[in-house]
């Protein structure tokens, strides 16, 4: 499968990766640092929910994540600050 169907997916992205994980280790890296994880919205019925989370690091927000549940909308999140913050890691 992977010589034919994933040959061009980069191999980060074949990867389950934790990214709330990379984030909060590349943040702690200086002190007093504080990242927040923060609902912003949800919509849909019960069944198909989605929902939108924003991190903050200090106060200011450093990326916005949407998914079908609120973990995997801090995943997103979380993802996009890393490549904000720290795109060479």
């Amino acid at each position: 499968v992977y010589k034919f169907v994933l040959c061009n997916v980069p191999e980060k992205k074949l990867q389950n990766v934790d990214y709330k994980t990379m984030l909060q280790e590349q943040v702690q890296k200086k002190k007093n640092q504080v990242l927040v994880y923060e609902l912003v919205d949800q919509s849909g019925p019960d069944h198909d929910k989605h929902f939108v989370v924003a991190v903050s690091l200090n106060g200011e927000i450093v990326g916005t994540g949407t998914g079908s549940s609120k973990k995997r909308a801090e995943q997103d999140a979380a993802r996009v600050a890393m490549e904000k913050l720290f795109p060479n890691v």
